[in-house]
């Protein structure tokens, strides 16, 4: 749907994401989950973006039937969608980054992984530990119970409570589900192993 490149093997659909690289693999048969990641597009192809996928996929709505969310703090816009297994997506025009580009949106102006959720039972705990231990900061806010950003523009883990619903009233909540982020601060090797989660700078 995206027309991205992709690479099946028996257990694993691995997919090239612009500068990013996204590994599905086989779930338990007693799986029940989704996850919520983002996927940043040039700063100013937000509405040629939103145009392109609602022509190949829903766009998920808010309770007002909004489908177009924007951001003051983060000084961004967004739309949001599904994928067939029930992941909920976002495309992400970050407004303070200088990437925009000439020409139709497409597929290939799709940058990179921008967000991945990690939710958590403490999330003002999880996001300090994290913090300290990536040498990172909280994005454009404190670290409060209920949501907390860390990360830049260029990467971010979002972590909400377990059991908050994704954005924007997706019906989906947040669970906590085996994830393993590969990622770059700094140079610095480090893993981190948490919840079901790992996270590693390699």
């Amino acid at each position: 749907v995206l027309g991205l490149h992709t690479k099946m093997s028996r257990h694993q659909l691995a997919i090239t994401v612009g500068a990013s690289g996204l590994i599905f693999t086989q779930a338990d048969p007693k799986f029940d989950g989704a996850y919520h990641f983002a996927f940043n597009i040039p700063e100013n192809q937000f509405s040629a973006a939103k145009e392109w996928i609602a022509s190949r996929q829903s766009l998920l709505r808010d309770v007002e039937g909004k489908d177009e969310f924007s951001s003051q703090t983060w000084n961004s816009q967004s739309v949001y969608f599904k994928d067939p297994a029930g992941n909920v997506l976002e495309f992400i025009a970050r407004h303070d980054l200088n990437n925009a580009v000439d020409g139709r949106f497409n597929s290939e102006q799709i940058l990179n992984i921008s967000e991945i959720g990690l939710p958590s039972e403490d999330v003002v705990s999880w996001a300090n530990d994290l913090c300290k231990t990536l040498g990172i900061s909280p994005y454009k806010q404190e670290p409060n119970e209920n949501f907390t950003p860390v990360g830049d523009d260029h990467g971010l883990l979002i972590l909400p409570l377990k059991g908050r619903i994704w954005m924007p009233d997706s019906g989906v909540p947040a669970k906590l589900l085996p994830v393993r982020v590969s990622l770059d601060v700094d140079g610095s090797k480090w893993e981190v192993r948490d919840y079901p989660y790992v996270i590693i700078n390699d």
